[in-house]
């Protein structure tokens, strides 16, 4: 596609079309590894059959001025309540990926959204599934507009998201929180070493050479969290494997875990990208809980990236966890966006997931207005627990 201006819009359906794009996919500046060719081709590898690559490059002359990566995927598009599903129509999906959507320049928002429009008006795909996005900005904005009344997915609630911009030294950074959480930390420092002493060690994986070890070990703590209970959070995966080696041989993954003696008790895995460690997973052994052995961790983690001269902020990604508003400098609200196809069913679905988000976002406000909603949510992970336990 071209414009009189000399704009083009190079659009990317097949495993041959992404590799032409070749250089011109590189040189977009991406804002998560997910986006990167090579990560989304191996992501592919991995998928069921039928799943294809989606991207859309628009160029002013040689010049990439906006772009989105995804792929096409025939799934189920799943619907919570709380921690269950309830409703999941099996359809085909355009998932943006994280980190895929760049527009350097805004008047280059248009033919995008054509593209994607497009994408939806053809059939290619029942929905449009757009990642986080910061609330009223302007890309957000624009993904709205893809879809009139009936299309666009309404009642996802917004989230919190919470970074920490790295200062110079993790000693500056303990100094800037509040005395409560100071001394907690350093009481479980203390705590901890009281305890298991020199049993207690860190590891960091950053290349390949460890990545054996670290999925082992990473496996076995992850088995028995409520995260693995969702089908989220860690698992020793050919997908997970092999996009973990990728990363830490092209520096965009680092594993970090915490060991008495040879048992692994707690890890976090995390992505480094372009300044940022975003926190990806977690998990600890519940045997260790009252030693808070995740935090600690993660105290090491906020340690290595304050010594890493290559990174500027500590992302912890969606949710606002208690340990995140403690150890976070800044936060804004974002949500996801579903947009579905101008047709009978699209909209039908979108109805039926609607009333169902609907009443679980009333509900969530009446448990906010209680205070009741960490109490709620601590016993579905705790059952959540206790099935992979029994398991």
């Amino acid at each position: 596609m071209e414009a009189a201006t000399g704009r083009r819009v190079h659009v990317a359906r097949t495993l041959d079309e992404v590799e032409r794009l070749g250089s011109l996919w590189d040189a977009v500046p991406w804002e998560r590894e997910e986006a990167e060719r090579e990560y989304l081709l191996t992501r592919l590898r991995y998928r069921p059959e039928g799943a294809t690559p989606f991207a859309a490059v628009v160029t002013d002359g040689d010049e990439p001025a906006a772009a989105v990566a995804g792929r096409l995927e025939t799934r189920p598009l799943e619907t919570h309540v709380g921690y269950r599903n309830v409703y999941a129509p099996r359809l085909r999906l355009l998932q943006l990926v994280d980190g895929g959507i760049v527009a350097a320049r805004p008047d280059a928002l248009a033919p995008l959204r054509a593209a994607l429009r497009g994408a939806l008006d053809r059939g290619e795909a029942d929905a449009l599934l757009v990642p986080p996005l910061p609330v009223g900005s302007e890309l957000a904005e624009m993904f709205a507009s893809l879809g009139g009344p009936l299309e666009r997915q309404r009642a996802i609630a917004p989230w919190t998201r919470r970074r920490l911009v790295l200062p110079a030294t993790f000693e500056e950074f303990v100094a800037s929180r509040s005395s409560n959480t100071r001394w907690r930390i350093r009481r479980d420092a203390k705590r901890l070493r009281a305890a298991y002493g020199e049993e207690l060690s860190v590891e960091i994986v950053r290349d390949p050479g460890g990545l054996e070890r670290f999925v082992r070990d990473a496996e076995r703590v992850a088995d028995a969290t409520y995260q693995r209970a969702l089908g989220a959070g860690f698992a020793d995966t050919p997908e997970q494997r092999e996009l973990a080696r990728l990363g830490l041989e092209r520096g965009w993954v680092r594993g970090y875990l915490l060991r008495h003696g040879e048992r692994p008790i707690a890890y976090w895995l995390c992505s480094t990208y372009r300044g940022r460690l975003l926190i990806r997973s977690t998990g600890f052994d519940q045997a260790y809980a009252e030693h808070r052995v995740g935090l600690h961790l993660l105290m090491r983690v906020i340690e290595d990236a304050c010594a890493d001269p290559l990174l500027e902020v500590v992302d912890f990604g969606p949710g606002d966890a208690v340990y995140k508003q403690q150890f976070s400098s800044e936060s804004f609200e974002e949500r996801n966006q579903v947009v579905f196809a101008a047709t009978l069913r699209g909209r039908r679905v979108n109805a039926t997931r609607a009333a169902i988000l609907g009443s679980a976002r009333g509900a969530r406000r009446a448990l906010d207005t209680l205070r009741l909603t960490d109490r709620v949510r601590s016993g579905w992970r705790g059952r959540l627990r206790g099935t992979r336990l029994d398991g």
